[in-house]
């Protein structure tokens, strides 16, 4: 029987099983030669091809979060979430890769029951709303037609790396295989947070304030103190200011979802006054291996609004003692400041100039393997006045720090809060061993999802 020429080894396996053809007396010479000719045109390529095996970026694409809702995957909707699974190609074949899928609620966060707000769509079911999570780097090579998995395959996943590099995972249904790897893990017993790369336990009587944090790789002990919360405003009229603190926003945790990707904490934000609760706020506390997002959203009851004249709101990270570090904001100036104890005129500069609702990156490097780069988005129709909060100042003691000075303490404040209906925003912090180059590229690679291509596969 005649064999077409794309029956032969190269067309239809690729250059990784040309040794095992070329091996194998198959009595098709015109196949061995075409082959060999294959093989001999692969190798004069192989810098190449072999680009598309270069490693991640460690710093903005290895440990990336990818987040899919239902609406970008079809061949999924309507089906169980228990049934649904991940797979890539690791060592030439399909192994089961850490994911999650997470149920959101009406309002367009983390479903909980416990919180309330209906959820979106049908509990344990794969809805346009919900989310499947995974990280980029366990993304691998492009399946072949040798490689099998245990499961139906629903869709490929093709998504493009810092290098241009493609790279895919696969969506499988009915397969029993899961992964052990667990790179984020939560303790509910003493609020702890841990990752390959930091650790964070968080105060069991109020879980805004942290009682410790590490960073694996940080020369130095502590990096971080804590999260600062300030509201401040006239009581009633302009006339009197008041200053609510950590000492007056309670956070309780009501539920928790553990999973490979993320943790998700729900949490129910008490404000108090005079020992009068005046309002309360949902807060999510978003964990991934690198970084750490913080969800608030308020409705605000208009009578108790008017208890504050004029609020502004703020949040910001207290440093410990990283003397040497260097900051840049968004804003400026294009010398960084430098963490010496004492505000200079670039960092009053700073103080003195808004930040822009879409354009507000800081980061902070301490030159010793840690680098803290944070953002602040606005959720729904909001666009308030933005600034940032800072301070470099050796001598000054600021409860709930455990450790003194502000060395140095950055964030952001919203400079007008609306005088009723929903309020909603997200301070997001990542984390890294060092960011390097032209930071308005990194920090926007740091945000951006690769670009992605589902294929159907049923």
């Amino acid at each position: 029987m005649k064999k077409d020429i794309t029956d032969c080894a190269p067309f239809q396996y690729g250059w990784k099983k040309l040794y095992r053809s070329l091996t194998q007396d198959r009595g098709q010479r015109l196949c061995k030669q075409i082959s060999a000719i294959a093989l001999f045109a692969h190798l004069l390529q192989a810098p190449l091809a072999w680009a598309a095996n270069e490693p991640l970026d460690s710093q903005l694409d290895e440990y990336k979060p990818i987040l899919l809702a239902g609406e970008a995957l079809p061949e999924a909707l309507g089906k169980q979430l228990h049934d649904i699974s991940l797979q890539a190609v690791v060592d030439g074949e399909m192994e089961a890769i850490p994911f999650q899928i997470d149920e959101y609620n009406t309002g367009g966060a983390v479903y909980f029951k416990a919180l309330g707000v209906p959820i979106d769509g049908t509990e344990g079911v794969m809805d346009v709303n919900d989310k499947l999570l995974f990280l980029m780097k366990d993304a691998g090579d492009r399946r072949t037609g040798d490689q099998l998995s245990d499961g139906r395959m629903l869709a490929e996943i093709e998504l493009e790396d810092t290098y241009g590099n493609l790279r895919y995972v696969y969506l499988v249904e009915g397969s029993r295989l899961r992964s052990e790897e667990q790179y984020v893990r939560y303790s509910t017993d003493v609020g702890q947070v841990e990752t390959d790369f930091y650790s964070l336990v968080y105060n069991r009587e109020n879980q805004l304030n942290w009682d410790d944090f590490s960073y694996g790789a940080f020369k130095g002990e502590l990096p971080l103190d804590t999260m600062k919360i300030r509201m401040t405003g006239g009581l009633l009229t302009d006339l009197t200011s008041i200053t609510l603190n950590n000492k007056n926003f309670i956070a309780t945790p009501i539920g928790e979802h553990v999973g490979p990707i993320r943790t998700t904490s729900q949490m129910k934000v008490m404000i108090w006054l005079f020992n009068l609760p005046i309002m309360d706020v949902s807060y999510q506390a978003h964990h991934y291996p690198k970084s750490m997002l913080y969800d608030v959203r308020i409705v605000m009851p208009e009578v108790r609004r008017k208890i504050l004249s004029d609020p502004k709101l703020s949040i910001s990270l207290d440093a410990n003692n990283l003397i040497g570090s260097t900051v840049k904001t968004a804003i400026g100036p294009i010398e960084p400041a430098a963490v010496d104890g004492r505000l200079s005129s670039n960092e009053k500069g700073m103080l003195n100039t808004p930040l822009e609702p879409d354009r507000n990156w800081i980061w902070l490097s301490s030159h010793r393997d840690m680098d803290v780069l944070a953002f602040f988005d606005y959720l729904g129709n909001t666009r308030e006045p933005l600034s940032i909060v800072y301070d470099d100042n050796a001598d000054v003691s600021d409860p709930p720090e455990r450790f003194k000075g502000a060395l140095p303490q950055a964030g952001y404040r919203i400079d007008r809060i609306p005088a009723s209906g929903f309020f909603g925003f997200i301070v997001s912090v990542y984390l890294s061993e060092g960011y390097e180059g032209d930071p308005e590229k990194f920090t926007e690679a740091a945000r951006s999802i690769p670009a992605i291509r589902v294929l159907d596969m049923r």
